[in-house]
């Protein structure tokens, strides 16, 4: 019995070690306590929790350093494991979920939202999020189900109407990809993105002078970034305005956009 307890001291001594020195963002200190943890009593139920900060841990440090996958695969054997002890335990599977979405590996982000759906019904954030996945797996009537289900029991909610917008823009429906989104900018009408995303469907559309009107708007509400600048010189510069699309292209590339980038953009428009 002594042991035991000396054990269990030993356990939990190294996991609150670990949670002080993650809060203090010695994550690699963390990541080595996590373990220690593990290995002082690999049966212990509270392992689900501890393997997910540990994955958590490990996804902060592939973060830092995402050139390399190590950690990455680290945190989700960690979510893995932590699933292991509790297969339907909901912010495990979004903890592994989220990571997928992350790294691009959206079936395998389907499975695991689909599961927590499974469980959890009403939850629209994770169906906004799975309906994001399956358009991005070019699933787009599953995609447009999940952000239909959604509005039907949130009218207003803005994730699923963009999503149902963009879907629309995807499918080649412009006229109801238009007539979405601007039903959102009728509501938020000093919103930079919205107005960006209904210029891109303006384009799309071939209505180009309407296009460059949204962006006008977006480069007032959002001056410094310079891909706003960078989408007006490209419609300026289609429509044979090149001093404007020239200055455009200059101000984009004072606000970081490579100089060598724009070489032959910017020869064009001499």
């Amino acid at each position: 019995m002594g042991l035991a307890t000396a054990m269990a001291q030993t356990y939990e001594q190294f996991v609150e070690a670990a949670l002080s020195a993650a809060s203090h963002d010695s994550l690699p200190e963390a990541e080595v306590l996590f373990r220690k943890a593990l290995k002082a009593s690999p049966s212990d139920y509270r392992n689900a929790l501890v393997f997910n900060n540990l994955g958590k841990v490990q996804e902060q440090l592939y973060w830092q350093n995402p050139k390399s996958m190590q950690k990455a695969t680290d945190a989700l054997e960690s979510y893995t494991m932590a699933l292991s002890f509790a297969p339907e335990a909901v912010p495990l599977l979004t903890s592994r979920a989220d990571l997928y979405m992350r790294l691009e590996q959206y079936a395998k982000a389907i499975a695991d939202l689909t599961t927590i759906l499974d469980v959890a019904p009403n939850r629209t954030d994770i169906r906004n999020r799975r309906a994001y996945c399956y358009a991005e797996c070019h699933r787009l009537d599953e995609a447009r189900n999940d952000y239909q289900r959604v509005v039907d029991e949130d009218s207003q909610n803005r994730i699923a109407r963009l999503g149902l917008a963009l879907l629309s823009q995807q499918a080649g429906r412009l006229a109801e990809a238009i007539e979405r989104i601007n039903q959102l900018i009728g509501e938020e009408q000093t919103d930079a993105e919205l107005l960006s995303i209904r210029s891109s469907m303006y384009a799309e559309n071939h209505q180009p002078e309407l296009a460059i009107l949204d962006l006008n708007r977006v480069i007032e509400l959002v001056p410094d970034h310079a891909n706003y600048w960078l989408a007006r010189a490209y419609l300026h510069k289609s429509q044979g305005s090149l001093r404007q699309a020239l200055a455009d292209f200059e101000q984009a590339i004072s606000l970081g956009i490579p100089r060598a980038s724009l070489r032959q953009e910017l020869k064009e428009c001499r």
